[in-house]
């Protein structure tokens, strides 16, 4: 059987076809966040046990729109903007695990495939 390469899904014997790159990867691009108060139990019914809203400002969620150029550390995708330029939507609220706050994005939307794959690799929605 011959030995297969890459990162990520599609493995091939050469890894070019890999979806994602090896990290680490590097970002920059332009986001918009808008920040707003709801109802702490809308924000409940977005998390899954046994996380909580949190105890400082539970009703706080963020949406943010991005525009993303990513790439890794060969920055062989600068070359070729359109493998690596993506836009994305998400939803952010904060959350307690074992007193402690954390965010936790309880939606996101991309506009790539990589992206997606990425995105669920990294443990996004």
């Amino acid at each position: 059987m011959a030995t297969v390469r890459g990162y990520f899904h599609p493995k091939t014997a050469t890894g070019n076809s890999s979806l994602i790159p090896a990290p680490p990867w590097h970002y920059s691009g332009d986001l918009l966040t808008v920040e707003y108060r709801t109802d702490p139990a809308r924000v409940r019914e977005l998390l899954p046990e046994p996380l909580e809203p949190a105890e400082e400002d539970p009703g706080a969620v963020a949406l943010i729109w991005a525009d993303w150029q990513s790439c890794s550390d060969s920055r062989e995708e600068l070359l070729d903007p359109v493998r690596a330029q993506y836009k994305e939507a998400f939803a952010v609220v904060r959350c307690s695990y074992q007193g402690r706050t954390y965010s936790r994005c309880v939606y996101i939307w991309v506009d790539k495939d990589f992206a997606i794959a990425r995105g669920l690799h990294q443990g996004y929605p």
